[in-house]
């Protein structure tokens, strides 16, 4: 199902800002969550980011999934919850893009849609995310490697199961 990747109506660019501003709050709380127990696995604020990001597009399309992890990136910037903030600038980015691309070709009405279209998703955002634990952490690349292989396996299950739960109530409930 080939639907637009755009929309730029007023109660989508509002709503995304709503929605990322929450976005934002989650991710600085499961931020200092991962701190406290791992700072190299991102499990919580992956899993959070996976979650908005793929919710944000489905719900808005773009430019709403960039301007949501956009301002998501400078605030972590601007509180340095994370040495890696810089780099989700990146991560959000493309992560975002990425997901769109795939859920344009899917109708999203299936698990594994959800699961695809995060895959794509957590595996171009936590590349961004490993290049900045191997420059800024000085982490070797291949325990980065794993960091991120992690991470992103247990975003894309647990983000991909939330979202389509999520994805499917907002659906029924006619909030779209």
């Amino acid at each position: 199902m080939k639907e637009s990747l755009f929309r730029t109506d007023t109660k989508a660019l509002v709503g995304s800002v709503i929605v990322g501003i929450v976005f934002l709050i989650m991710m600085q709380v499961t931020g200092r969550i991962d701190g406290i127990l791992d700072p190299t696995l991102l499990l919580f604020n992956g899993t959070c980011w996976s979650f908005f990001t793929g919710l944000i597009v489905l719900m808005y399309k773009q430019p709403a999934g960039i301007i949501a992890g956009l301002l998501e990136a400078i605030i972590a910037m601007a509180t340095a919850y994370s040495p890696l903030a810089f780099f989700f600038l990146f991560a959000n980015t493309i992560g975002s893009i990425m997901y769109s691309l795939v859920a344009r070709e899917l109708s999203m009405e299936k698990l594994s849609h959800h699961y695809l279209a995060m895959i794509a998703c957590n595996v171009t955002g936590n590349f961004c995310v490993m290049l900045g634990l191997i420059f800024v952490v000085n982490l070797d690349w291949k325990v980065a490697l794993v960091s991120s292989s992690i991470t992103t396996l247990v975003a894309t299950i647990v983000a991909g199961f939330l979202t389509k739960r999520v994805y499917g109530a907002l659906q029924k409930s006619s909030l779209l």
